[in-house]
C-alpha cells in the first residue's frame, strides 16, 4: 500500500538518494500523497508517490545528477563547457507540463503515471 513506504523502501527503488536524511524522505512522500489519486491501482500509487517525492528532493537539491543542476538553478541546461563557457539549453519540451514537473525526469516520469491513471474529459 502506498502509505507503507518508508525511507529505506524509497532509497532501494531510488539509490541517488542514498545519502538522504529520513525526515526529509518522509515529508517528501507527505507532500506527494495527496498528488496520488485514491483510485489509483495499489502498484502505480506507490510510484507515483516516490517519484513525486523524488522530483521534490530534486529540486530542493537532493540526489544525484540532477540534484547538482537543481542547486546550480540549472535543471534547464543540456550541455555545459568550461573553457571558453559554452551553454546549451534543453529544447522545451513538445508539451508543456504542469507546475514544475517538466524539470527533473522523476518529475516527468509521475505525469506519465498521473496521465495512464487520470480521467479523460468529455465534452458534450
Amino acid at each position: 500500500m502506498a502509505d507503507t513506504i518508508t525511507p529505506a523502501a524509497f532509497r532501494a527503488r531510488f539509490p541517488a538518494f542514498g545519502g538522504s536524511p529520513d525526515a526529509a524522505i518522509a515529508g517528501a512522500l507527505a507532500e506527494a500523497a495527496p498528488r496520488v489519486g485514491a483510485s489509483w491501482p495499489d502498484a502505480d500509487a506507490a510510484l507515483g508517490r516516490m517519484l513525486h517525492a523524488a522530483h521534490t528532493l530534486t529540486l530542493d537539491g537532493q540526489g544525484g545528477a540532477e540534484a547538482e543542476l537543481a542547486r546550480a538553478g540549472a535543471l534547464d541546461l543540456k550541455a555545459l563547457r568550461s573553457g571558453t563557457l559554452h551553454l546549451e539549453r534543453r529544447d522545451a519540451p513538445g508539451e508543456i507540463l504542469p507546475g514544475t514537473l517538466g524539470l527533473t525526469s522523476y518529475g516527468r516520469r509521475f505525469h506519465e503515471v498521473m496521465r495512464r491513471n487520470s480521467l479523460g474529459v468529455a465534452v458534450v
